[in-house]
């Protein structure tokens, strides 16, 4: 079983105890302790819709839900735009946060019927366009 499947054993799971199973991350500074906080707080969201199986990930943040492609790696978040396009930094917190919340069975699961897609990916847009616009300060 990859690093990636195997689930986080312990019940009761403190910042501390994330940040030593996960000393990979360590290099993100700051960004680790907001992404374990996040995956803590289960900020890391997988929205399954069914009977389809289709999912969308989004990660709750300070200004609003975030929208990622864990796959890709894509996040709707201003800072991996300006920093991670622009090639100035790795990854944004939220991407980091699926990582530590995936690799620790820290994901929130909620699901949904398939005719609830729609009008939840008008939500999720209509989300985003709105943290955008506090971010720019429109």
């Amino acid at each position: 079983m990859s690093p990636l499947n195997q689930p986080y054993l312990k019940t009761e799971a403190s910042a501390e105890d994330l940040r030593l199973r996960f000393p990979q991350y360590l290099k993100h500074g700051t960004k680790l302790d907001r992404a374990i906080n996040a995956a803590l707080a289960r900020a890391v969201k997988e929205h399954r819709f069914l009977p389809s199986g289709r999912r969308i990930y989004t990660v709750v943040g300070n200004l609003g839900d975030e929208f990622i492609d864990p796959e890709r790696p894509y996040c709707s978040c201003s800072h991996f735009f300006f920093r991670v396009l622009g090639h100035k930094d790795e990854l944004c917190y939220h991407l980091l946060s699926y990582a530590i919340a995936s690799e620790s069975g820290l994901i929130d699961v909620v699901t949904f019927s398939d005719e609830e897609y729609s009008p939840f990916m008008a939500a999720v847009v209509r989300d985003i366009f709105r943290t955008l616009d506090r971010d720019s300060g429109l």
